[in-house]
């Protein structure tokens, strides 16, 4: 954040007037404890302008924004929440790791935006159980070039057996209805460990719908309603133009740490960002309370709430959120970042393997860093502290 003009022309006017008189003790800087950082930068990034394929995936992010909140649907689902999206030469693979190979086929190339988002019914930290099965849902939006194109890929085609990876025919897809949408493709399968999935499909506009999981046809339905209703006021952007949205309009991404093997960096807004969270009902909530609009993502993530209390208060509640799922974490507190909490625990209990998670408030922001490297971790924290302190 920059500072305001009042601000800077405060600083140069007092610059030239100290207060200061013989014998009044002053602070070393030096003596100030700075946090360890290691080698990662502490200045703030440069985020590149958008390629072609970068903005058709920031198109996608724009989608994930109207995608109902799935917890009001099943209100036992609200835990790791996860968006997925990318170029138009990702698609396929997104679809094909959703749907199976001959949804792909069907589907093709011909999207120019497309995003999934999904949910799941176990918290963070659950350790696996094949006695217990996990429930959750995915749901998909994929903008073609018109009604038409969006019309023809919802057919019988998407019935069609498959194969997966290793070469065996997927489960037998079973016909079924959704309420109220019978030009809906939808169809079951059964499978050995994940129990039977409910798939569905439904053209709208120059869109096509898509759900797979454990949602019941009546929860379908009301997703359908809900997507439908909000696709009605979205506005898209023409597939020439995509390169034109920004990938950091607001100047937070360039707050983060560099990813690990890129330069490359985001920002979205609260809506879409929050659709991401391990508990998403949750968040939604510490994101209204905190008024958090933007959240900027890279190598960390960095929150911008309305004020500095707003920001304090995303801390807390992530930190409680971590201590309930991991209740044998470790804490402690970072040298040089005051205010920073770190929690060390294993990923499930009985792990062997441990993440180390931390965030800090500086003023209204918030960092967030996560390894499974601790010291890694505190000088990741240390270097978000000292770049939001230097920007903030």
């Amino acid at each position: 954040m920059k500072k305001s003009v009042t601000l800077i022309t405060a600083a140069l006017l007092l610059a030239g007037c100290s207060t200061t008189v013989d014998g009044t003790p002053v602070a070393d800087p030096s003596g100030v404890p700075k946090p360890e950082t290691g080698s990662f930068a502490t200045t703030a990034r440069t985020i590149a302008p958008p390629t072609q394929a970068d903005g058709e995936a920031l198109e996608g992010y724009r989608m994930s924004e109207i995608v109902p909140y799935l917890y009001e649907i099943d209100q036992t689902m609200h835990f790791q929440g996860h968006v997925e999206t990318g170029s138009r030469d990702t698609v396929q693979r997104g679809m094909k790791n959703l749907f199976g190979q001959s949804v792909s086929d069907v589907v093709g190339a011909k999207p120019e935006a497309w995003v999934t988002v999904g949910i799941g019914d176990k918290p963070q930290g659950t350790k696996y159980d094949s006695k217990t099965k996990n429930r959750g849902e995915t749901v998909a939006v994929l903008r073609l070039a018109n009604p038409g194109d969006a019309a023809a890929t919802v057919g019988p085609a998407l019935r069609a057996a498959a194969k997966d990876a290793a070469g065996r025919t997927d489960p037998a897809k079973v016909e079924t209805r959704i309420p109220g949408y019978d030009a809906a493709v939808a169809y079951t399968q059964t499978f050995d460990s994940a129990g039977t999935a409910t798939v569905a499909f439904l053209a709208y506009k120059q869109y096509v719908i898509g759900a797979f999981g454990d949602f019941s046809v009546d929860q379908i339905r009301t997703f359908f309603d809900r997507q439908t209703k909000a696709l009605d006021g979205f506005q898209p952007t023409p597939l020439d133009k995509v390169s034109t949205l920004q990938r950091d309009a607001e100047g937070i991404a360039k707050l983060t740490l560099a990813p690990s093997k890129s330069d490359g960096g985001y920002s979205l807004p609260g809506r879409a960002a929050v659709l991401r969270q391990t508990d998403v009902s949750r968040s939604v909530k510490t994101f209204a309370d905190a008024g958090v609009d933007v959240v900027g993502t890279g190598g960390s993530t960095v929150y911008r709430a309305k004020d500095a209390a707003g920001a304090t208060h995303v801390v807390n509640e992530f930190a409680a959120e971590n201590k309930e799922a991991f209740p044998k974490a470790d804490e402690e507190k970072v040298k040089g970042a005051p205010g920073a909490v770190c929690l060390t625990y294993p990923v499930y209990d009985g792990a062997t393997t441990k993440n180390t998670w931390c965030a800090v408030a500086v003023g209204r922001y918030v960092a967030e860093f996560a390894s499974q490297q601790r010291q890694e971790a505190l000088q990741g924290i240390g270097a978000a502290y000292t770049i939001l302190k230097s920007n903030a």
